[in-house]
């Protein structure tokens, strides 16, 4: 299966010239938040494929418009081809936009989360706009504490071993040919969705 995952920064490549080519295939998309809602909406116009999302830092927005054509898997897990998928928006903070949540905060989440993730016997695909915490080097202090992961969500991947946990936020340089954006954590591969990525499952 083949998995377009998306975050943070619209694509002038995808959204400006666009070549049905580069994603023949695709069988999902998946947004990390802090994109435009048209821009989502353009995505699953273009391709023939479910749009699954969450919200980012910046996507208050999504409330009162939010992406035509897509799904939000916010709090909860659905089901697409046999994966079970779920997610949970937002990042480190404590804006009163209700984007931005404590560690404590988004802890309590998880186990709300955690109950639907029992009733779907598992859960294969994690959505969340920030990454969790330990991923690139931020340990060793070279990222603000407003970027920094949530130690939750690592904790979640160790219980739960989804095979897959894409997150954005993180902004990483250059293009998605060079970076590095999928490592293997565990039981689960971590995808940084900066940009674009397109990805076999």
């Amino acid at each position: 299966m083949k998995l377009l995952a998306v975050s943070d920064l619209e694509s002038a490549y995808i959204w400006e010239h666009f070549d049905p080519e580069v994603f023949r295939g695709v069988d999902l998309i998946a947004s990390c938040g802090d994109l435009k809602a048209s821009y989502l909406s353009f995505l699953v116009t273009m391709i023939p494929a479910p749009l699954f999302y969450i919200h980012g830092n910046h996507d208050a927005r999504y409330r009162i418009k939010p992406p035509e054509g897509c799904v939000c898997v916010e709090d909860r897990i659905v089901e697409y081809r046999g994966l079970r998928i779920g997610g949970l928006g937002g990042c480190k903070g404590q804006s009163p936009n209700g984007l931005q949540f404590t560690e404590e905060k988004m802890s309590k989440r998880i186990r709300k989360l955690e109950s639907a993730i029992k009733r779907s016997n598992g859960i294969d695909v994690f959505i969340t706009h920030a990454p969790p915490y330990g991923y690139g080097s931020e340990a060793a202090g070279d990222c603000d504490d407003f970027h920094k992961g949530f130690e939750c969500f690592a904790s979640f991947d160790v219980t739960h071993m989804p095979k897959y946990h894409l997150f954005g936020h993180r902004h990483l340089s250059g293009s998605p040919v060079n970076r590095e954006a999928c490592e293997l954590f565990g039981a689960t591969t971590y995808i940084n969705s900066t940009g674009y990525r397109i990805v076999n499952l």
